[in-house]
Protein backbone atom coordinates (compact mmCIF):
# COMPACT_ATOMS: atom_id res chain seq x y z
CA UNK A 1 0.00 0.00 0.00
CA UNK A 2 1.54 3.24 -0.81
CA UNK A 3 1.84 6.10 1.81
CA UNK A 4 0.43 9.72 1.49
CA UNK A 5 4.13 11.02 0.47
CA UNK A 6 4.09 8.50 -2.51
CA UNK A 7 0.42 9.24 -3.35
CA UNK A 8 1.36 13.27 -3.28
CA UNK A 9 4.04 12.75 -4.94
CA UNK A 10 2.62 11.01 -7.79
CA UNK A 11 -0.42 13.65 -7.91
CA UNK A 12 -0.19 16.39 -10.43
CA UNK A 13 -0.68 18.76 -7.91
CA UNK A 14 2.09 17.82 -5.97
CA UNK A 15 2.22 17.77 -1.99
CA UNK A 16 4.30 16.88 0.67
CA UNK A 17 6.84 14.44 -0.32
CA UNK A 18 9.90 13.84 1.83
CA UNK A 19 13.33 14.19 0.00
CA UNK A 20 14.62 10.96 -1.73
CA UNK A 21 17.51 9.33 -4.35
CA UNK A 22 13.79 8.54 -6.32
CA UNK A 23 12.44 12.43 -5.92
CA UNK A 24 15.51 14.18 -6.02
CA UNK A 25 13.36 17.74 -6.15
CA UNK A 26 10.86 16.73 -3.59
CA UNK A 27 10.62 19.58 -1.35
CA UNK A 28 11.88 19.41 2.21
CA UNK A 29 9.07 19.64 5.08
CA UNK A 30 10.61 22.84 6.56
CA UNK A 31 10.39 24.95 2.97
CA UNK A 32 6.71 23.61 2.58
CA UNK A 33 5.91 25.23 6.16
CA UNK A 34 7.57 28.06 5.34
CA UNK A 35 5.23 28.62 2.62
CA UNK A 36 2.53 27.75 4.25
CA UNK A 37 1.40 31.36 5.85
CA UNK A 38 0.91 32.11 2.15
CA UNK A 39 -0.98 28.95 1.12
CA UNK A 40 -2.98 29.42 4.37
CA UNK A 41 -3.91 33.06 3.40
CA UNK A 42 -4.87 31.81 -0.19
CA UNK A 43 -7.21 28.94 1.53
CA UNK A 44 -9.30 31.93 3.51
CA UNK A 45 -9.57 34.59 0.94
CA UNK A 46 -6.94 36.67 1.94
CA UNK A 47 -4.73 38.23 -1.27
CA UNK A 48 -0.86 38.18 -0.77
CA UNK A 49 1.12 40.40 -3.15
CA UNK A 50 3.98 38.19 -3.30
CA UNK A 51 3.12 34.44 -2.44
CA UNK A 52 6.13 32.29 -1.51
CA UNK A 53 6.91 30.20 -4.62
CA UNK A 54 5.63 27.18 -3.01
CA UNK A 55 2.21 28.26 -1.65
CA UNK A 56 0.72 26.95 -5.04
CA UNK A 57 1.79 23.50 -4.57
CA UNK A 58 -0.31 23.25 -1.00
CA UNK A 59 -3.60 24.90 -2.95
CA UNK A 60 -5.32 21.43 -3.21
CA UNK A 61 -5.16 20.87 0.26
CA UNK A 62 -3.13 23.22 2.45
CA UNK A 63 -4.28 22.01 6.00
CA UNK A 64 -3.66 18.42 5.73
CA UNK A 65 -0.36 19.15 3.93
CA UNK A 66 0.98 21.46 6.14
CA UNK A 67 -0.23 19.47 9.23
CA UNK A 68 1.88 16.01 7.61
CA UNK A 69 4.75 18.37 6.58
CA UNK A 70 4.33 19.73 10.23
CA UNK A 71 4.42 16.22 11.61
CA UNK A 72 7.51 15.12 9.34
CA UNK A 73 9.59 18.00 10.78
CA UNK A 74 9.02 16.85 14.24
CA UNK A 75 10.16 12.94 13.29
CA UNK A 76 10.33 11.15 10.04
CA UNK A 77 7.58 9.08 9.32
CA UNK A 78 7.90 5.43 11.18
CA UNK A 79 6.69 2.03 10.03
CA UNK A 80 3.80 1.50 12.31
CA UNK A 81 2.58 4.94 11.64
CA UNK A 82 0.02 5.66 9.19
CA UNK A 83 -0.67 9.04 7.58
CA UNK A 84 -3.26 10.47 10.02
CA UNK A 85 -1.04 9.90 13.17
CA UNK A 86 1.67 12.00 11.11
CA UNK A 87 -1.01 14.84 10.84
CA UNK A 88 -2.13 15.01 14.38
CA UNK A 89 1.37 15.12 15.22
CA UNK A 90 1.62 17.96 13.22
CA UNK A 91 -1.12 19.84 14.50
CA UNK A 92 -0.06 19.76 18.26
CA UNK A 93 3.42 21.55 17.04
CA UNK A 94 3.66 25.01 17.67
CA UNK A 95 4.25 25.18 13.76
CA UNK A 96 1.09 24.37 12.53
CA UNK A 97 -0.81 26.31 15.47
CA UNK A 98 0.83 29.22 14.73
CA UNK A 99 -0.02 29.25 10.98
CA UNK A 100 -3.61 29.26 11.91
CA UNK A 101 -3.48 31.76 14.15
CA UNK A 102 -1.79 34.09 12.03
CA UNK A 103 -3.89 33.56 8.94
CA UNK A 104 -7.11 33.54 11.11
CA UNK A 105 -5.74 36.93 12.75
CA UNK A 106 -5.47 38.67 9.30
CA UNK A 107 -9.39 37.39 9.26
CA UNK A 108 -10.18 38.51 12.64
CA UNK A 109 -9.55 42.00 11.87
CA UNK A 110 -10.79 42.51 8.44
CA UNK A 111 -13.60 41.34 9.54
CA UNK A 112 -13.80 43.14 12.58
CA UNK A 113 -12.62 46.70 10.33
CA UNK A 114 -15.99 45.80 8.35
CA UNK A 115 -17.86 45.14 11.38
CA UNK A 116 -16.77 48.26 13.96
CA UNK A 117 -19.15 50.58 12.59
CA UNK A 118 -19.05 53.19 16.32
CA UNK A 119 -15.03 53.94 15.16
CA UNK A 120 -16.93 56.53 12.51
CA UNK A 121 -17.57 58.38 15.33
CA UNK A 122 -14.93 57.63 17.88
CA UNK A 123 -11.23 58.35 18.75
CA UNK A 124 -8.68 56.16 19.41
CA UNK A 125 -6.82 56.43 22.79
CA UNK A 126 -3.55 54.37 23.19
CA UNK A 127 -3.14 52.63 26.47
CA UNK A 128 0.67 51.83 27.43
CA UNK A 129 -0.52 48.99 29.36
CA UNK A 130 -3.69 47.40 31.57
CA UNK A 131 -3.37 50.42 34.56
CA UNK A 132 -6.23 52.97 34.30
CA UNK A 133 -5.84 55.73 32.10
CA UNK A 134 -6.78 59.25 33.16
CA UNK A 135 -8.00 61.31 30.92
CA UNK A 136 -8.68 64.91 30.86
CA UNK A 137 -10.19 67.58 28.85
CA UNK A 138 -7.93 70.84 28.07
CA UNK A 139 -8.53 74.01 26.36
CA UNK A 140 -6.70 77.65 25.89
CA UNK A 141 -8.38 80.74 27.07
CA UNK A 142 -10.21 83.02 24.40
CA UNK A 143 -8.65 83.00 20.74
CA UNK A 144 -5.27 83.93 19.79
CA UNK A 145 -4.89 87.36 19.76
CA UNK A 146 -3.41 89.94 17.43
CA UNK A 147 0.05 90.68 18.27
CA UNK A 148 1.78 94.17 16.59
CA UNK A 149 5.29 93.49 14.73
CA UNK A 150 8.10 93.08 17.52
CA UNK A 151 5.38 93.41 19.98
CA UNK A 152 5.26 90.87 23.02
CA UNK A 153 2.95 88.23 22.75
CA UNK A 154 0.45 87.70 25.21
CA UNK A 155 0.08 85.14 27.82
CA UNK A 156 -2.61 82.83 28.29
CA UNK A 157 -3.19 79.30 30.56
CA UNK A 158 -3.98 75.93 29.45
CA UNK A 159 -6.80 74.84 31.61
CA UNK A 160 -7.58 71.13 32.51
CA UNK A 161 -10.66 69.79 34.00
CA UNK A 162 -13.62 67.40 33.22
CA UNK A 163 -11.55 64.18 32.73
CA UNK A 164 -12.52 60.21 33.31
CA UNK A 165 -10.70 57.44 33.90
CA UNK A 166 -10.82 53.95 31.90
CA UNK A 167 -9.10 50.71 31.67
CA UNK A 168 -8.23 48.15 28.87
CA UNK A 169 -10.31 45.03 29.36
CA UNK A 170 -9.35 41.66 27.54
CA UNK A 171 -12.21 39.73 25.69
CA UNK A 172 -11.75 36.05 24.99
CA UNK A 173 -12.46 32.99 24.32
CA UNK A 174 -11.28 29.29 22.96
CA UNK A 175 -11.61 28.25 19.53
CA UNK A 176 -11.36 24.73 18.95
CA UNK A 177 -10.96 23.39 15.73
CA UNK A 178 -11.49 19.57 15.40
CA UNK A 179 -9.17 17.32 13.58
CA UNK A 180 -12.06 16.05 10.86
CA UNK A 181 -11.90 19.55 9.66
CA UNK A 182 -7.76 19.75 9.20
CA UNK A 183 -7.94 16.02 7.40
CA UNK A 184 -10.68 17.83 5.13
CA UNK A 185 -9.60 20.59 4.34
CA UNK A 186 -12.61 22.56 5.39
CA UNK A 187 -10.97 25.55 5.00
CA UNK A 188 -14.10 28.06 4.11
CA UNK A 189 -15.64 26.07 7.09
CA UNK A 190 -12.74 27.25 9.34
CA UNK A 191 -12.37 30.69 7.62
CA UNK A 192 -16.26 31.29 8.01
CA UNK A 193 -16.04 30.84 11.62
CA UNK A 194 -13.04 33.08 12.35
CA UNK A 195 -14.34 35.64 10.39
CA UNK A 196 -17.67 35.87 12.42
CA UNK A 197 -15.08 35.96 15.77
CA UNK A 198 -13.64 38.95 14.51
CA UNK A 199 -17.49 40.27 13.96
CA UNK A 200 -18.27 39.37 17.71
CA UNK A 201 -15.38 41.60 18.66
CA UNK A 202 -16.34 44.24 16.78
CA UNK A 203 -19.95 43.86 18.61
CA UNK A 204 -18.07 43.16 22.19
CA UNK A 205 -16.36 47.06 21.72
CA UNK A 206 -19.52 48.71 20.64
CA UNK A 207 -21.54 47.18 23.46
CA UNK A 208 -18.96 48.66 25.97
CA UNK A 209 -19.29 51.74 23.81
CA UNK A 210 -22.47 52.29 24.16
CA UNK A 211 -23.02 51.30 27.75
CA UNK A 212 -20.69 54.44 28.53
CA UNK A 213 -22.20 56.97 26.45
CA UNK A 214 -25.78 55.03 28.66
CA UNK A 215 -23.92 55.57 31.62
CA UNK A 216 -23.78 59.28 31.88
CA UNK A 217 -20.68 58.95 34.24
CA UNK A 218 -19.46 61.57 36.46
CA UNK A 219 -16.19 63.47 35.55
CA UNK A 220 -13.28 64.50 38.04
CA UNK A 221 -15.05 67.37 38.41
CA UNK A 222 -18.11 65.74 40.38
CA UNK A 223 -20.49 67.11 37.61
CA UNK A 224 -22.31 64.69 34.84
CA UNK A 225 -21.17 64.87 31.36
CA UNK A 226 -24.65 64.93 29.99
CA UNK A 227 -26.90 67.93 31.96
CA UNK A 228 -28.90 70.70 31.50
CA UNK A 229 -26.41 72.98 32.89
CA UNK A 230 -23.81 72.52 29.88
CA UNK A 231 -26.14 72.59 27.08
CA UNK A 232 -25.88 69.30 26.00
CA UNK A 233 -28.89 67.50 26.37
CA UNK A 234 -32.22 67.32 23.66
CA UNK A 235 -35.33 66.36 25.87
CA UNK A 236 -37.04 65.48 22.28
CA UNK A 237 -37.61 62.92 19.89
CA UNK A 238 -35.59 63.38 16.49
CA UNK A 239 -37.15 65.39 13.63
CA UNK A 240 -36.04 68.64 12.10
CA UNK A 241 -36.54 70.83 14.50
CA UNK A 242 -34.52 68.78 18.04
CA UNK A 243 -32.03 68.37 15.27
CA UNK A 244 -31.49 71.97 14.37
CA UNK A 245 -31.55 72.69 18.32
CA UNK A 246 -28.85 69.90 18.74
CA UNK A 247 -26.40 71.50 15.93
CA UNK A 248 -26.63 74.98 17.82
CA UNK A 249 -26.22 73.38 20.80
CA UNK A 250 -22.57 71.86 19.26
CA UNK A 251 -21.47 75.70 18.00
CA UNK A 252 -22.89 77.82 21.18
CA UNK A 253 -21.42 75.30 23.94
CA UNK A 254 -18.43 76.74 26.32
CA UNK A 255 -15.43 74.69 26.14
CA UNK A 256 -13.32 73.70 29.22
CA UNK A 257 -11.01 77.06 28.36
CA UNK A 258 -13.65 79.06 28.30
CA UNK A 259 -14.52 79.66 24.35
CA UNK A 260 -17.21 78.89 22.21
CA UNK A 261 -17.12 75.39 21.13
CA UNK A 262 -18.72 76.25 17.89
CA UNK A 263 -18.49 72.61 16.50
CA UNK A 264 -20.18 71.24 13.22
CA UNK A 265 -22.14 68.81 14.06
CA UNK A 266 -20.56 65.46 12.08
CA UNK A 267 -22.09 62.11 13.41
CA UNK A 268 -25.66 61.01 14.39
CA UNK A 269 -25.99 58.24 16.47
CA UNK A 270 -29.42 56.49 16.58
CA UNK A 271 -30.93 53.70 18.41
CA UNK A 272 -32.15 51.08 15.77
CA UNK A 273 -35.77 52.33 15.65
CA UNK A 274 -34.98 55.78 14.27
CA UNK A 275 -32.42 54.63 11.49
CA UNK A 276 -34.82 55.20 8.40
CA UNK A 277 -36.01 58.58 9.76
CA UNK A 278 -32.38 59.78 10.60
CA UNK A 279 -31.32 59.26 7.45
CA UNK A 280 -34.10 60.61 5.87
CA UNK A 281 -33.96 63.57 7.82
CA UNK A 282 -30.33 64.13 7.06
CA UNK A 283 -30.44 63.93 3.62
CA UNK A 284 -33.47 65.72 2.74
CA UNK A 285 -32.09 68.53 4.51
CA UNK A 286 -28.79 67.78 2.50
CA UNK A 287 -26.26 67.72 5.39
CA UNK A 288 -23.23 66.45 5.66
CA UNK A 289 -23.56 64.22 8.49
CA UNK A 290 -22.71 60.52 8.99
CA UNK A 291 -25.89 58.61 10.62
CA UNK A 292 -24.24 55.30 12.51
CA UNK A 293 -27.53 53.19 13.98
CA UNK A 294 -27.36 50.76 16.96
CA UNK A 295 -29.36 48.07 18.65
CA UNK A 296 -27.57 49.02 21.91
CA UNK A 297 -29.36 52.12 22.09
CA UNK A 298 -32.57 52.51 23.90
CA UNK A 299 -35.66 53.32 21.71
CA UNK A 300 -35.72 56.84 20.61
CA UNK A 301 -32.18 57.84 21.82
CA UNK A 302 -30.27 60.02 19.72
CA UNK A 303 -26.79 61.35 19.56
CA UNK A 304 -25.32 64.26 17.45
CA UNK A 305 -21.17 64.85 17.72
CA UNK A 306 -18.74 66.26 16.18
CA UNK A 307 -15.97 64.85 14.10
CA UNK A 308 -13.04 62.67 16.31
CA UNK A 309 -10.82 64.69 14.41
CA UNK A 310 -12.20 68.07 15.40
CA UNK A 311 -13.33 67.33 18.77
CA UNK A 312 -13.13 64.06 20.06
CA UNK A 313 -15.93 62.98 22.77
CA UNK A 314 -15.80 59.37 22.83
CA UNK A 315 -13.23 57.28 22.32
CA UNK A 316 -12.34 53.77 22.55
CA UNK A 317 -8.78 52.43 23.85
CA UNK A 318 -6.41 50.38 21.88
CA UNK A 319 -2.93 48.68 23.35
CA UNK A 320 -0.38 50.22 21.42
CA UNK A 321 1.40 48.94 19.49
CA UNK A 322 -2.23 47.66 18.45
CA UNK A 323 -4.16 50.16 17.35
CA UNK A 324 -4.66 48.85 13.68
CA UNK A 325 -5.06 45.51 14.42
CA UNK A 326 -6.98 45.41 17.76
CA UNK A 327 -8.16 41.76 17.86
CA UNK A 328 -5.31 39.07 18.46
CA UNK A 329 -5.44 34.97 17.33
CA UNK A 330 -2.98 32.87 19.58
CA UNK A 331 -2.60 29.16 19.59
CA UNK A 332 -3.41 27.83 22.85
CA UNK A 333 -2.05 24.34 24.63
CA UNK A 334 -4.34 24.90 27.12
CA UNK A 335 -5.93 21.35 27.28
CA UNK A 336 -5.99 18.06 25.44
CA UNK A 337 -7.55 18.66 22.51
CA UNK A 338 -7.64 16.29 19.32
CA UNK A 339 -7.18 18.93 16.71
CA UNK A 340 -5.77 22.31 17.05
CA UNK A 341 -6.60 25.45 19.44
CA UNK A 342 -7.21 29.06 18.71
CA UNK A 343 -7.70 31.83 21.37
CA UNK A 344 -9.54 35.04 19.84
CA UNK A 345 -9.16 37.87 21.56
CA UNK A 346 -9.50 41.69 21.81
CA UNK A 347 -8.27 44.13 24.35
CA UNK A 348 -10.52 47.44 24.58
CA UNK A 349 -12.15 49.54 26.42
CA UNK A 350 -14.35 52.87 26.24
CA UNK A 351 -14.21 56.23 27.35
CA UNK A 352 -16.29 59.66 27.18
CA UNK A 353 -13.42 62.11 26.72
CA UNK A 354 -15.16 65.59 26.68
CA UNK A 355 -18.77 67.05 27.15
CA UNK A 356 -18.98 68.18 23.59
CA UNK A 357 -21.48 66.21 22.24
CA UNK A 358 -25.57 66.30 22.45
CA UNK A 359 -27.68 63.46 24.11
CA UNK A 360 -31.07 63.50 22.39
CA UNK A 361 -34.21 61.44 22.91
CA UNK A 362 -37.65 62.30 24.60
Amino acid sequence: MTTYIERMMASPQGGIPRPSAAAPHAHHPADLLAAGADALAAAFGIETRTPHPLAADLDTAPLSRLAYAAGLAIRPQQSYENDRAVMARGMQSADYAGLLAAASMTLVNRRFDAAAEHLAFCAVIECRDFKPLETAATGVDLELPEVRELGEPISGYVAFGAGNTAQLKTYSRILRIARNLIINDQAGMIADTVAQLGAAAARTEARELYAVLESNPTMDDGELVFHADHGNIVASALDVTSLGTAMAALRTMTLTGGNAADLPAAHLVVAADLELAARKLVHEAGLQITVTASSRLPSGRWYLLPSPEVAPAVGVLRLRARTTRPAMVEAWRGEAFDGVLLKPRVDTGAVLVARTLIRGGA
